[in-house]
């Protein structure tokens, strides 16, 4: 029941329009003003994680509280804008519950992953730049691998995909508690290695093409990518690889990172970038994992054993959430708790990817690792390219 003032307000805002219409069928004389409110509260209830989707004016109106409490309790929320939603809208809503502006939101490129390009101008790169559709994208934590990391990750569907395309989602704070602790010592003791396989860009048309050293590095000078690439500092180091054509980026990294509430959490990117993420794609599924565009080693350079990596796809695999998304959704994650990945999927499907203000890494995480085989300087390889 409600009134024809109401009525005008709540078409204005175009909250739930079919419900708004239904309620304005009544006899517009009928005034009840306890209904009117219940009605006001039920739009802006049907807008929070799981509820029906809203269709606004100002779509950053349907953010409410409960939103913001459940990314602290279950470290994502998920805001349903509906499909009339723009992706300039969704950028608005996103950069809402990181609690940033457009002008402290992180930046992708340049960060050691791939390059993504933007979407309707907005700070919204598509996600699936670097991830082949036809394979598993496994559980990470966005940016792990590099020594300052968004504190939230929000995805925003804009077109779904024909058939599957399904979000993952993991709490990195259940996954440890299942670990075994002979693992978690291993993983504070050694930390692991990322090695990335990088192409000149002239290569871009071989079958074993991934990623150039000039889209990592965001530069067309081997001089000035070989300085950004090798530093004592960041256990980071670049050199020629043994075929002579490709560069080798190695990286060490820590695997825990302090939570500003939960204390020490595993903070990884272990499976997404060990080479097994790769199996079952046409060409690099035939390829040794270690010969891999991407590869995840121990700190002390040996491989992960079969049943290590098949404890922790096990562990993620029991704490895995399944999220659906529609076009219009906005999922905003806690990137320092929560890892994220999806199924494959046929079809187009574009997922937009936004980042928040960056973290740094803590500065006991890069304490240099102990391993007498980690090279903390320049190689000779890399000294002579």
């Amino acid at each position: 029941l409600i009134d024809e003032k109401s009525r005008a307000q709540l078409e204005s805002a175009r909250f739930l329009l079919p419900l708004a219409e239904a309620c304005a069928s009544l006899a517009p004389s009928i005034s009840v003003l306890p209904m009117q409110r219940l009605c006001v509260r039920r739009f802006v209830d049907l807008a929070r994680v799981g509820g029906r989707r809203a269709n606004a004016t100002n779509f950053t109106e349907t953010v409410s509280a409960s939103a913001f409490e459940a990314i602290a309790r279950d470290g994502y929320t998920v805001a349903r804008l509906g499909a009339a939603a723009s992706v300039r809208d969704m950028e608005a809503v996103a950069l809402r519950l990181m609690h940033v502006d457009s002008t402290s939101a992180g930046s992708y490129n340049g960060k050691g992953g791939v390059t993504r390009r933007s979407i309707d101008g907005t700070g919204f790169v598509d996600s699936a730049a670097g991830a082949p559709k036809e394979v598993t994208i496994q559980f990470h934590n966005e940016m792990a691998y590099a020594t300052s990391y968004p504190k939230y990750v929000t995805f925003a569907m804009v077109r779904q995909a024909d058939a599957d395309g399904t979000t993952t989602l993991a709490d990195n704070l259940a996954v440890q508690r299942l670990l075994s602790d002979r693992l978690l010592d291993k993983f504070r003791n050694l930390g692991v290695q990322y090695v990335r396989h990088l192409h000149d860009e002239s290569e871009r048309d071989a079958p074993d093409f991934y990623m150039s050293w000039q889209g990592a590095f965001l530069t067309d000078s081997m001089e000035e990518a070989m300085t950004k690439g090798n530093d004592s500092e960041t256990f980071s180091i670049l050199e020629k690889h043994s075929d002579g054509k490709r560069l080798r980026h190695t990286l060490w990294c820590p695997v825990f990172h302090p939570h500003p509430q939960l204390g020490e959490l595993f903070f990884n990117s272990v499976l997404n970038r060990h080479g097994s993420w790769l199996d079952g794609h046409a060409y690099w599924g035939k390829v040794p994992n270690p010969e891999r565009p991407y590869h995840c080693l121990w700190g002390d350079g040996s491989e992960f054993s079969e049943e290590e990596v098949a404890e922790i796809r096990k562990v993620y695999d029991e704490s895995t959430v399944y999220l659906r998304l529609e076009p219009g959704d906005v999922l905003v994650v806690d990137n320092l708790r929560v890892v994220h990945g999806r199924t494959p999927y046929s079809g187009s499907r574009l997922l937009g990817l936004l980042l928040s203000d960056t973290v740094e890494e803590a500065p006991a995480g890069r304490q240099r690792p102990t391993s007498s085989s980690w090279r903390g300087t320049r190689s000779d390889e890399a000294v002579a390219a």
